[in-house]
């Protein structure tokens, strides 16, 4: 709760289906718990999965695919490996993603970017709980849990998504603009985490009480998107370093 900020009805929600899906998992009636998650870029999306992530104790690398890069009619092969004899037979991404990892945690990036086939693919994932190869290699994903985001609105997504595969979504939700006091937890959050790492990297002592001048600069009722609120900090904060001359920032530079 305290990592992702706003969307508060579907912090509720997920604690009951992760509650249901460990029992249901252990008598093996439940396999993968998925999600598909609606909204604008920059609301908070991704960083579900990258908080699950972290919470789960991940120290490697979140499985992620951006399915911005599968639109072409090699898009299968590209994820799952081309047929014995071809180049890249070997592995496809997915398998790559998932041995990397040691999370059970697998995040499909703007999956309404991609095309039928890959709909079709992961159609039978959610059905079997297992990615199969072009080699008919088997990774089982039992216990795993799977976030598709997407930027389309509820509307379009009824048209793009199959009825078949928007059944197999155990929960799909629309994730709207933060309020202004979400958006200023987070500006709060990012500004402490920054000074941190700074007085540990340079050996400073920079205050960490920063973020209130930084609201005063920074009126994040323009903002929707998280991603320019962050590039505003950094901005706000090279600033700072820069007008209040501190001397590990001229060494450095």
């Amino acid at each position: 709760r305290s990592k992702l900020y706003g969307h508060e009805k579907f912090k509720d929600d997920f604690f009951d289906l992760v509650q249901t899906f460990k029992v249901f998992n252990k008598i093996k009636e439940h396999k993968i718990l998925s999600f598909f998650l609606l909204g604008e870029s920059g609301v908070g999306k991704t960083e579900v999965a990258r908080s699950i992530y972290k919470c789960l104790g991940g120290t490697k690398s979140l499985a992620k695919i951006n399915f911005g890069n599968y639109a072409n009619e090699f898009s299968l092969s590209s994820l799952i490996g081309s047929a014995r004899g071809y180049t890249g037979s070997e592995d496809g991404e997915i398998f790559k993603r998932v041995r990397e990892t040691d999370v059970g945690i697998i995040l499909i990036d703007e999956f309404e970017k991609s095309n039928a086939t890959l709909f079709n693919y992961f159609l039978d994932v959610l059905e079997s709980g297992k990615i199969v190869s072009s080699l008919a290699e088997e990774i089982d994903l039992n216990g795993f849990i799977i976030i598709f985001t997407s930027n389309i609105s509820k509307e379009d997504f009824s048209k793009r998504i199959s009825p078949e595969l928007r059944s197999r979504f155990d929960y799909k939700c629309q994730f709207t603009v933060l309020y202004n006091e979400d958006k200023e937890k987070y500006l709060e959050f990012r500004v402490k985490s920054i000074v941190k790492k700074v007085n540990e990297n340079y050996n400073v002592a920079l205050s960490e009480d920063l973020y209130e001048s930084f609201l005063e600069k920074i009126d994040v009722s323009k903002f929707n998107n998280m991603r320019d609120i962050n590039k505003r900090i950094k901005k706000e904060f090279i600033n700072y370093i820069t007008d209040e001359q501190h001397s590990f920032v001229e060494n450095e530079l």
